[in-house]
């Protein structure tokens, strides 16, 4: 059973979460310098929650894969699917049904997630300051936007709970589900793979949680091919984006490097973060699935040449926030959390809105 205390922990940092991209939303308003600016279609800040890849998810919503730019076939069917589907509830707007839909999800993500580091960690407080730091750290913007994050990590966390509690066929369905929100759910096989191999369940529900996320992540190919002709249309879209395959620890190194000449300097905080992060996690001692999905994703973000959304693939490595809210458990530690967390969020709303960083 999930804790009630989770609920109301994560709803504190859900609402001033979004007290703080309502203050970055006020400044991008007052620093634009050029008010003929803003009132460009392309300029992030008119569109404001439906900026950037939300975007691409209203088209998809609004006309599907054929009615969104050829770009917009990158992005996996689930989050416009949902968004299509309940879109009559918010008087046919589909951006706003995307909008609710990721927020609600995001709150519910943080409960899941809180759940997961109770019981696994038995540790209250852990699983008190994971419910409200997960809704403030300043790559959760994307929890706010019309984003399909909030989705996803209601998917990933409800995986790895669902591996906790050995009930793998329902390990399996969530990580299918976070296969239909985005390519990147296919990493769940990792520790859904070393939690198998742990716990060796009967062949039916091994067989179950190692396939699913193959049946998701081929469903979505598939959605998109009757679109497009195409079976790889989607990954294809993502290779000018990403750019080239490179080496992930020299490309993290060179972000690090770059801010000797200025060059990635908006990705600095977020590369630093993780890979700390990642090393908090293996000194706590986190369970070896958990691990090894973080040190994946990681990897996996910083695979190509361009790694702007090295913020959301951490996020959504959820053992890391967890990490996080383990090194935070003295006051002053948790109020250096809440402090940075809160500007941040702030300072990268008004950052995101002006175009000068990707969310």
């Amino acid at each position: 059973m999930l804790n009630r205390r989770n609920l109301s922990v994560a709803l504190v940092g859900w609402i001033w979460a979004r007290v703080c991209v309502a203050a970055g939303f006020v400044i991008a308003h007052r620093i634009t310098p050029d008010p003929t600016l803003a009132a460009k279609e392309d300029f992030p800040l008119p569109r404001g929650l439906l900026a950037w890849d939300g975007f691409f998810y209203e088209k998809l919503a609004s006309g599907w894969y054929g009615g969104t730019p050829s770009d917009g076939v990158r992005f996996f069917p689930g989050y416009p699917a949902l968004g299509r589907l309940l879109s009559p509830l918010a008087l046919g707007h589909a951006g706003v049904s995307l909008v609710v839909i990721n927020n609600v999800a995001a709150l519910i993500g943080a409960v899941v997630l809180a759940q997961l580091a109770r019981e696994v960690l038995r540790d209250d407080d852990t699983g008190d300051r994971t419910a409200w730091m997960v809704a403030i750290i300043p790559a959760a913007l994307a929890l706010v936007l019309a984003y399909s994050e909030g989705l996803a990590l209601c998917a990933t966390a409800a995986t790895l709970l669902a591996l906790h509690r050995r009930s793998f066929a329902w390990a399996g369905a969530f990580a299918a589900a976070a296969c239909l929100v985005r390519p990147t759910g296919l990493l769940l096989l990792v520790p859904i793979g070393i939690e198998v191999l742990r716990a060796r369940p009967r062949p039916g529900p091994a067989i179950t949680a190692l396939l699913a996320p193959l049946a998701g992540f081929a469903a979505s190919l598939a959605v998109i091919r009757q679109a497009t002709g195409s079976w790889t249309a989607a990954l294809d879209a993502q290779q000018p984006i990403r750019g080239d395959f490179r080496n992930p620890v020299i490309r993290a190194a060179e972000a690090v490097w770059g801010l000797r000449f200025n060059t990635d300097t908006e990705l600095v905080p977020f590369v630093v973060l993780w890979f700390v992060l990642l090393g908090v996690a293996v000194w706590k001692r986190q369970p070896l699935s958990w691990i090894a999905f973080s040190a994946v994703t990681l990897l996996v973000a910083c695979s190509s040449q361009t790694i702007d959304s090295i913020g959301r693939y951490g996020l959504l490595a959820v053992p890391l926030v967890i990490a996080l809210a383990q090194w935070a458990d003295r006051r002053w530690r948790s109020v250096l959390v809440a402090c940075v967390s809160s500007v941040g969020l702030v300072a990268m709303t008004a950052q995101v809105l002006q175009g000068r960083i990707v969310p």
